[in-house]
C-alpha cells in the first residue's frame, strides 16, 4: 500500500519523512440555540464550519532506514516552512494519499506549530500541526463583526412632528425577520412603543409572535 503525505508551498513539495500514526479531520455545525415563549428552545442550523486538520509526525535530522522515500532528513527544513507559512498567513496545500479512501487535497492554514525535542535524540524534532482549511472570500462576501447581546435601553419618544410615518388607518404588513420592537422602531421612533401596536390588534395573542403577511394596525 502506498501511503504519503505532503505539503505544496511555492511550487515546491515538501514530503513528510515519516509518516503520521494518525490525522485527525473534523469539521463542526453551528447551531444557534433560541427561547421562544410556551415552546421551549428550538436549535436552527446557521452554517457548517471549515474543516480542520491536525497530526505529530516525526522529523529526523539523520537519514535513517525508515524515511520516506524522496524526503529529507532535516527537521530545522520542514520548521521553518511551516512557521514561515504561518508567519505570512498564507495558504498552503495539504494532501494525504493512502491508495484505498479518498485522498485528501485542499488548501489549509497553519494554525499552530508545536515542536518537541527529547533527550537521546538530539537534531530530530516532534512537530505537531494543526492545519484549517482555507476559503478565499469572494467579492459578494463581507466580513461583519457580531455586536455582543445587550439590553435594549429606554429611548426618548419621537416627537409627532418628526414621524409623519404615522396617519390615520395606516397599516403595516409583516415581513420575515420583522419585529414589534422593529415596527414599532421603524413607525415611532421608539422599540418600546410595541404595546401601543399590541393593543390596537386583537389578532396579537403574545407580542414575541407575530408572522409574515399580517396585516398590522399602526395608531397613530
Amino acid at each position: 500500500m502506498s501511503y504519503s503525505v505532503y505539503f505544496k508551498r511555492n511550487g515546491k513539495k515538501y514530503k513528510l519523512p515519516v509518516n503520521p500514526e494518525e490525522i485527525k479531520r473534523s469539521r463542526e455545525l453551528n447551531v444557534e440555540t433560541y427561547q421562544v415563549l410556551g415552546t421551549g428552545q428550538v436549535s436552527v442550523p446557521s452554517h457548517c464550519g471549515l474543516e480542520e486538520f491536525s497530526f505529530e509526525a516525526e522529523f529526523p535530522s539523520q537519514d535513517y532506514h525508515y524515511l520516506n522515500s524522496g524526503a529529507k532528513a532535516d527537521a530545522d527544513y520542514y520548521e521553518k516552512m511551516f512557521r514561515k507559512a504561518q508567519k505570512n498567513m498564507e495558504p498552503i496545500r495539504f494532501i494525504a494519499s493512502n491508495d484505498i479512501t479518498d485522498d485528501i487535497s485542499v488548501l489549509v492554514l497553519v494554525k499552530s506549530v508545536d515542536s518537541v525535542e527529547k533527550a537521546g535524540e538530539e537534531g530530530d524534532k516532534y512537530l505537531t500541526i494543526k492545519l484549517q482549511e482555507y476559503k478565499a472570500p469572494g467579492k459578494r462576501y463581507v466580513a461583519v463583526q457580531t455586536p455582543a447581546a445587550t439590553v435594549k435601553q429606554e429611548e426618548p419618544a419621537a416627537s409627532p412632528e418628526s414621524n409623519p410615518a404615522v396617519t390615520e388607518n395606516k397599516t403595516h404588513t409583516v415581513q420575515k425577520g420583522d419585529t414589534l420592537w422593529a415596527i414599532a422602531k421603524r413607525y415611532y421612533g421608539n422599540g418600546s412603543q410595541y404595546p401601543k401596536i399590541a393593543s390596537a390588534n386583537p389578532s396579537i395573542k403574545n407580542p414575541n409572535l407575530i408572522y409574515p403577511g399580517q396585516v398590522l394596525s399602526i395608531p397613530a
